[in-house]
This record gives structure tokens, C-alpha cells and sequence, in this order.
């Protein structure tokens, strides 16, 4: 959804997979959007709402460029410009891995003269730049992109064998500094695992600009050869490929079948400082989205900062500024939704940071400056937008400050001008915070007592089955006991208990006349089958037993699965009544 230079509104949809396009224009009269048209869709919507599509709207040429899929199948993807004023369109190479591999779009922007779209492919995350001024070449490719470069991002933990976070989440619009630069802030996670990390990168607009300008491009001269950079002494054509001409459709059919084969940059744009900002370590949730707050003036007049607030898997903000050469100090972690959903969007602006899921929109403050009762506490957060109020003796948060009245430090975090002095090193400031939507202080005590009541049920339930486990145990060795005792008094005639169960310590019959091997008699003598997880041929089995004066004899079994082997010679008395034996 985007508004159009004429003040119209335009609307783009997926609209039950079948994508149309909009145009709406409000009355003032009835105060309501009335529809001026509509068009097809294709190309600049998904079919399916479920997959990662981008676009931005160049207002001066009445231009909409998108990165999306333009078939139902999702096989096509593509970036597109559509003028919609004649509806002229111009795509990327179809059905050319070279070109896009499989991409999951993540964000787009216009930044100078050229549109960039950053995406993850397949195995690699990379960032391309479009010439809005680009007509396509000559027919047959006067419907391609005669410009499109694409350069891979490099956020990693430097080392002999750095470790890489290639998997792009999300990307910030390009924020400018006080040196001039310009920087875009992204997210990275490591493929999904159960090790998997993520971390916060920054990239200077100047340095991706100069790799497409001056880089080298990576060739492949055949299928089976290795990828390696296009050095300029072999003859690099002129105009560079990729570069912006004034009219696309007239370059040679050499320069574009070059930047056709050939749109990857041989060098990555690599991290500022060579690192990133934050890391996230394994078994917390994954990083997800990411919004920028520049300019954030402190208490010392001239001085400002850069906000970053990263959303993650389980429905929390984390709030840091940008250290520049220093430690990476995370001020608030706030809890917005009450489930552990994903963050699928975050925008800030000087008041508000809007916080959105698949499901719920929320609005929370920029800070929670009050929750710290002292001075060095507030000191202590390194927050930017907070300060010690030396006349209210409050923690605030302000657009605007008076160093002489307040106390702030966001280097070192503490200050002597605190009446009690520097903050306790062993103080912590903001640990978790809920955000008012999700959770008020009446329900935490709530959540707090039905935490201890569940608790206490799961141990006494665990008391009471350890203590029947250990009465049921002591009965039976009791009762045990009692048998073997009543058995032994007994004629060798009776072969079970009381309880119907069958004896198996039978003392009056182990005697030494009675030790003849069961499987040494013949077939017309009965025999006693035991039940056994002997594996036939690597699968477990179960042989069954046979019935007493049954005329069935067991078989005997091969001498490579003799079991008199396998119990060492032991064996059972052959009068013996025996229904299952379990080894």
C-alpha cells in the first residue's frame, strides 16, 4: 500500500490468488477511499500471502518495483518495474540461477540513483542494485535488466575459519551519520539447527556502491571451471556492464549477454568494523526484525545516537544503541505479546515504537525510564533517552534537556554527580520488562501464585509415587519371601503358589537327578519353548511357547543359535510347569 504522487492511494493484494492492483481516491465530501480503477496484479503481488515479496514506489516516474514471484506455483520469481501509467514492464532473466536462486525477499529502498533489493538465495544472501533509468537492452532482451549487480553480504565472527550468519531476516532503510556515511543495519540468523545463532550487522552504503562501480566481477568460463574474479586487464567492456547509460536499448548485445552470464561481484560487502554489532547465542530466540531510530539527542549538547530495536522469535523488543568502537550494552528487553509469537515487523518513529505479529498491532513507549528509583540506576542504563532529574529526583524520559539539571552517561554508565555516588558493579538495571498490554502488575502476582500452586501439586504427586512405588516394592519382596518359605515345605508335586503363580526357585527339584538337558530329548517327549529377543536375520522376534502334554516337541535349534550355549549350560528341570519364561 503505498500513495501515489496524483494523492492517490494505491493497494496491491494477493486477493484469494488472484493479485490485483487498486486505486483509490479519498473524498473529503463522504469521507470515504472511492475506487478509480483496477488492474492486474501479476507480478507485483504474490499469489500466496504466505511468501516474502517486497516493493517500493518511485513517485517521480509514477514507478512501482517489486521483488516477488509472478506465477501460482511460486517457480517464477522475479524484480519487476511496472510503469503504471502505460503499464510497461521490465523483469529479470527468467528461469537463470545466476540471476536469482530460489530468493526470499526481505526488504527493498531507493538510495541514490538505484534501486536495491536485499534477499537471501539459495546458499547465499545478497544485495542488488537496479538503475531506475534502465530501459532493457535490445530485443531480444528488451525486456531485462541490462543493470542488475548483486554483491553478498559478510556478517561474521572474524577467525581463522570465521563463522558466518548467512541467512538475511531484515534490513533497515540507510541511515545517515555525522561523518557522511551512510549505514543500513541488518539481521542475520545461521541456518535453522539446534545450534542456531544470530547477530546484528551494519554495512556502509558507500562501500556496496563502490564494489558494483569498481569491483570485479566473479566468472565462470565453463560449467565444470572453478568461479573466479574477472580481472580488468581482460579487456572489461566499455561501458562497464551494469553501469547506467543514458539509453540501455542501444548497448551491445556483448555488454549485455556479459552482465546477463556474469551478475555477482567477486568481492563481499563486508561488516563495519569487520564484526558484528551483537551477537544472539544458541537457545534464545532467533532475531527477526530490526527498525532504527537516528539522532537520538543526548543531555550533552551536540552529541546524539543511534537506537536500534531488534524484534525476536518469542514476541520480544531488545533496545541497544550503536557502540561504534565499544561494547555492544543492550538497555531494555520488553515482553510485547503475551504468546511466544514471532515478530514479523517493527517501525519507530520520535514517539512511538509500533510493534507488529501475524496477529496483534501494538504501540509502546521508546523508553521505561521511570521503572529505575535512583540515580545511579538511571545512569546505570546507558539509555539515551533517559535522565536523572536532579531537581524531581525522578527517572525521564525527554525530547529535549537542560545539562544543568539532569545527570545522563551513556559511555560509562555511571556519573558522580548521583547524590549516592557510582552504581554498584553487581547492579543490574533492566533485566525483563512487559510492556502494559500483556501482562499488569495484579496479574504477575496472579501468574506468580498459580506458578507455586502447580509447583507444590507436581512434587507431592512425585512424593506420593515414590512412596507407593517403595510400599508396593517391600510387599512384594515380603510376599516373595513368604512363597519360596511355603514352597520349600511343600511335596515337589506342586508347582505354583497360593496366588497362581509359577515357581521358579524350586529347590526340591534342582537336584542333581533331575538335570537332564530339556533340548537333548527326543521327539516324542514334550519340551519347553522360551520366549526370547534372539534377532533372526537383524529383526527382533518372538518364539511361542508350547503347551504342556501338548505332543508337540520344540525343535532343536542350529548350533549357531544354541541356547544351551547362551545360558552357559544352565537349564530347567524337564517336569517342570512353565507358561512364559522371559530372558
Amino acid at each position: 500500500m503505498v500513495r501515489q504522487s496524483n494523492g492517490r492511494s494505491l493497494i496491491c493484494g494477493t486477493h484469494a490468488y488472484s493479485p490485483k492492483c487498486r486505486e483509490y481516491a479519498y473524498s473529503n465530501d463522504d469521507r470515504i477511499l472511492q475506487q478509480k480503477r483496477q488492474f492486474d496484479g501479476q507480478a507485483i503481488a504474490p499469489y500466496d500471502p504466505r511468501h516474502n515479496s517486497t516493493a517500493v514506489y518511485i513517485a517521480d516516474g509514477n514507478e512501482i518495483y517489486t521483488g516477488t514471484v509472478s506465477d501460482f506455483a511460486g517457480n517464477d520469481p522475479l524484480i519487476y518495474r511496472k510503469r503504471l501509467s502505460d503499464g510497461e514492464g521490465l523483469r529479470t532473466q527468467r528461469d537463470d540461477l545466476k540471476v536469482l536462486d530460489s530468493p526470499n525477499f526481505v526488504a527493498s529502498f531507493v538510495y541514490g540513483e538505484h534501486v536495491y533489493f536485499w534477499y537471501r538465495e539459495w546458499a547465499a544472501e545478497v544485495t542488488d542494485g537496479d538503475r531506475q533509468a534502465d530501459r532493457g537492452g535490445g530485443r531480444p532482451a528488451h525486456e531485462r535488466w541490462t543493470s542488475f549487480v548483486k554483491a553478498r553480504l559478510n556478517c561474521s565472527i572474524p577467525a581463522n575459519t570465521p563463522f558466518y550468519f548467512n541467512e538475511l531476516q531484515a534490513v533497515t532503510e540507510p541511515v545517515a551519520s555525522v561523518d557522511g556515511s551512510s549505514y543500513v543495519y541488518a539481521v542475520f540468523s545461521t541456518p535453522e539447527s539446534n545450534v542456531q545463532m544470530s547477530a546484528l550487522c551494519a554495512f556502509r552504503m558507500e562501500t556496496i556502491k563502490r564494489i558494483f562501480d569498481y569491483g570485479h566481477f566473479k566468472i565462470q568460463k565453463t560449467a565444470q571451471s572453478l568461479w573466479l574474479p574477472y580481472q580488468s586487464h581482460e579487456n572489461m567492456l566499455i561501458p562497464r556492464p551494469g553501469s547506467c547509460v543514458a539509453n540501455s536499448s542501444k548497448l551491445s548485445k556483448n555488454i549485455v549477454s556479459f552482465i546477463v552470464r556474469n551478475p555477482l561481484m567477486h568481492e563481499a560487502v563486508p561488516a563495519v568494523r569487520s564484526r558484528p554489532i551483537l551477537v544472539q547465542s544458541p537457545g534464545r530466540a532467533a532475531f527477526t526484525q530490526i527498525a532504527v531510530l537516528p539522532n537520538v539527542q543526548s543531555v550533552k549538547k551536540g552529541v546524539t545516537h543511534t537506537a536500534l530495536f531488534i524484534g525476536t522469535s518469542d514476541g520480544r523488543v531488545l533496545k541497544l544503541y550503536d557502540p561504534d568502537d565499544g561494547p555492544s550494552i543492550i538497555v531494555q528487553s520488553v515482553k510485547v505479546f503475551a504468546k511466544n509469537v514471532p515478530i514479523i515487523n517493527l517501525m519507530a518513529n520520535n514517539e512511538q515504537l509500533f510493534v507488529v505479529s501475524s496477529k496483534e498491532v501494538a504501540a509502546l513507549p521508546l523508553e521505561y525510564c521511570s521503572e529505575q528509583r535512583n540515580c545511579a540506576g538511571c545512569v546505570h542504563l546507558q539509555d539515551a533517552h533517559c535522565a536523572w532529574d536532579l531537581d524531581s529526583a525522578r527517572c525521564v524520559g525527554r525530547n529535549s534537556w537542560s545539562d544543568e539539571n539532569f545527570v545522563q552517561n551513556v559511555i560509562l554508565g555511571r556519573s558522580e554527580q548521583c547524590p549516592e555516588g557510582a552504581v554498584d558493579p553487581e547492579y543490574y538495571a533492566i533485566d525483563e520488562l512487559h510492556s502494559e498490554r500483556v501482562t499488569s502488575p495484579d496479574e504477575i502476582k496472579s501468574n506468580f501464585g498459580m506458578e507455586r500452586l502447580v509447583i507444590a501439586v507436581l512434587i507431592t504427586m512425585a512424593v506420593a509415587s515414590a512412596g507407593g512405588f517403595l510400599a508396593g516394592y517391600r510387599l512384594s519382596r515380603w510376599r516373595f519371601i513368604q512363597g519360596s518359605q511355603h514352597h520349600s515345605s511343600t511335596s515337589s508335586t506342586g508347582s505354583y503358589d497360593s496366588y497362581g503363580r509359577i515357581r521358579l526357585a524350586r529347590h526340591d527339584s534342582l537336584v542333581g537327578s533331575k538335570l537332564d538337558h530339556v533340548y537333548s530329548a527326543g521327539l516324542g517327549k514334550d519340551t519347553i519353548s522360551l520366549v526370547s529377543g534372539v534377532p533372526q536375520n537383524g529383526i527382533p522376534f518372538l518364539s511361542p511357547p508350547s503347551n504342556l502334554n501338548s505332543g508337540f516337541a520344540t525343535p532343536k535349534l542350529s548350533h549357531e543359535k544354541n541356547f544351551v550355549t547362551c545360558l552357559n549350560n544352565s537349564t530347567l528341570p524337564r517336569d517342570y510347569k512353565v507358561k512364559k519364561v522371559y530372558l
